[in-house]
């Protein structure tokens, strides 16, 4: 029985060599009784059997999602899709009205489109499928009324800028008057003459010119022909020209409600920094009877009065010996008043008024800001009516500062008839003015204010219809009201006919100017004289040694046949 078990142990392994020497897939033992073995079958693979039926399988959780399911979220998600669109869409276009803008209205024309294509994007739904059937509703509804919101839209906007045109058309004809001739007697006859102008730490004063239309000379009479000056009041900035700075300025009559508007342009300088004593001298007393320390620049010494304690209504009576601190002119310090002293604040629009008691001590080393108190200007002024319509306007330049002889102000008048002055220079600045245009023909019209590029060759030394000497300009690259129009335009201005050895510049006594829009050129006329400074006295700006002047301002008027006109000043510097 041993060798009998022996035997079989080693028959089996016989077999099992040659199964798996020849590749027999049985075997069989003598004592087995014959037996054939079992065949091996592989487990399927998932994964396959997953994608097989187009299904989606998820390795990280070796979960199956079945074909069936996956076309129900696709159709849910087109579901929302529909229903997000169309809900947005309703929205888009109850939104558009006579006063939408045009991307409103594109998007509203989007917002339409893209519930079309959410609809024509969903395969797995059909087409009786609640959600299409909802949407297809929603378009039967907004598309009609979009249709109607976009005509009724187009209509007010005809209507809208014809209401513009007119007024616009009023504006220019009311405009064009208004840079007319201020009185038959002006030769030539334009706005340069409308009105003289004074810029002072005050404001702007404006003192037009008899015909100026709707200011009234309140001190002359109902015949009174000549309007009283206005002082403008500076408001926000109105940019920079190129180092120019641009102020806004207004004066309302509460009265008659006539608006006077103009825009200032300066090239003040930044304010100086000094010791306290250097600005006013006197090291510890103030008086408020004698004001020692106003800069007499026109503003009140009141103004500079600063202290916590003191008023911001009222008087207000202090007892007792005082010493508070403050500032005077922004130096720090403290306001001191004796016992025995009548020691009162009162508070006025102007500042604050101490009485006689009070001394202002400065802290030592204190410093005070100075501003530029000599400086350039230019700009332009109109007057409106309680209508808001234009009566007159004009441009003018001049200079901040009441010493025009002084020349330790940087404002040195130059001389330009000296034998000495010689050569050439380029003057390149800006220009700003009001512009009018009315065509009686067609009934059309604008008018408003501009902005524009100048710039002068001056070439000095004596004039003479012999020589090239003398002053030429152009204006150009305007941009109207906003900024944003450039209509085209330019203006030459003709070479200057004299000069004087004040720095004045006088333009051709006709046919002055020449006004082109398109490069179609109207003819000849208008006026335009100019002033050059010295901002440099005693320098050689352009390293020479010459005096050649480094800036130019001036003011121009020019026509565009019968329907043109425009009147601006301009400030330049030179290259």
């Amino acid at each position: 029985m041993f060798s009998n078990h022996l035997f079989d142990n080693h028959l089996v392994k016989a077999c099992l060599v040659a199964v798996f020497a020849i590749g027999l897939t049985a075997c069989s033992s003598s004592d087995s009784g014959g037996s054939a073995m079992p065949d091996p079958t592989p487990e399927p693979d998932p994964a396959m059997a997953c994608t097989d039926g187009g299904g989606e399988w998820n390795a990280d959780t070796e979960m199956c999602t079945s074909a069936a399911d996956l076309a129900a979220a696709r159709a849910e998600t087109q579901r929302v899709a529909i229903t997000n669109a169309a809900t947005m869409a309703q929205t888009a276009v109850a939104g558009v009205n006579d006063e939408s803008t045009d991307s409103e209205v594109a998007a509203a024309d989007a917002a339409v489109k893209a519930v079309k294509d959410a609809i024509a994007a969903a395969d797995d739904l059909s087409e009786d499928d609640a959600a299409i059937v909802h949407a297809q509703g929603v378009l039967s509804a907004i598309e009609p009324q979009l249709a109607a919101a976009k005509t009724s839209r187009t209509a007010a906007m005809g209507a809208a800028a014809q209401a513009t045109m007119k007024a616009n058309a009023k504006t220019g004809k009311d405009l064009h008057a208004a840079l007319g001739p201020p009185d038959v007697a002006v030769t030539p006859q334009n706005a340069l003459s409308n009105a003289a102008v004074t810029l002072s730490a005050a404001g702007l004063a404006v003192d037009a010119a008899a015909g100026a239309g709707a200011l009234t000379d309140t001190t002359g009479g109902a015949t009174a022909t000549d309007p009283v000056s206005v002082t403008l009041k500076a408001g926000a900035s109105a940019g920079s020209l190129d180092g120019w700075a641009g102020t806004n300025y207004a004066h309302t009559d509460t009265d008659t409600k006539v608006v006077n508007q103009a825009v200032v342009y300066t090239n003040k300088g930044s304010a100086d920094s000094m010791s306290f004593v250097e600005k006013y001298g006197d090291e510890t007393a103030y008086t408020a009877s004698t004001r020692t320390y106003d800069t007499g620049d026109g503003s009140a010494a009141d103004a500079k009065v600063k202290a916590a304690a003191f008023p911001t209504a009222g008087l207000t009576t202090f007892t007792g010996a005082q010493d508070l601190p403050g500032t005077y002119d922004g130096a720090p310090g403290r306001y001191k008043c004796a016992a025995t002293a009548t020691c009162t604040a009162a508070f006025s629009d102007d500042g604050i008024t101490l009485s006689d008691g009070w001394t202002f001590v400065h802290a030592s080393g204190a410093r005070v800001s100075t501003p530029d108190a000599h400086y350039l200007f230019y700009g332009w002024w109109v007057s409106k009516d309680k209508d808001g319509m234009p009566t007159a306007a004009s441009a003018f330049t001049g200079r901040f500062g009441t010493d025009t002889n002084d020349s330790t102000d940087g404002l040195d008048p130059v001389d330009l008839t000296a034998a000495t002055l010689t050569g050439s220079a380029t003057y390149v600045g800006h220009a700003a003015g009001k512009f009018a245009m009315s065509n009686p023909l067609d009934g059309t019209g604008n008018g408003g204010h501009f902005t524009a590029d100048a710039m002068l060759t001056a070439n000095f030394g004596t004039i003479a219809e012999t020589n090239d000497n003398g002053v030429t300009g152009t204006i150009d690259n305007f941009r109207l009201n906003d900024g944003s129009e450039d209509p085209g335009w330019s203006v030459e201005l003709n070479n200057s006919s004299a000069w004087t050895n004040s720095g004045g510049i006088t333009g051709p006594t006709s046919e002055a100017t020449v006004w082109s829009i398109n490069d179609n050129k109207a003819p000849a006329s208008g006026a335009w004289s100019g002033m050059m400074y010295d901002e440099m006295p005693g320098n050689a700006p352009d390293g020479d040694g010459s005096n050649i002047p480094t800036t130019v301002t001036g003011t121009f008027y020019s026509e565009f046949s019968t329907i043109g006109r425009m009147v601006g000043a301009f400030g330049a510097d030179k290259e």
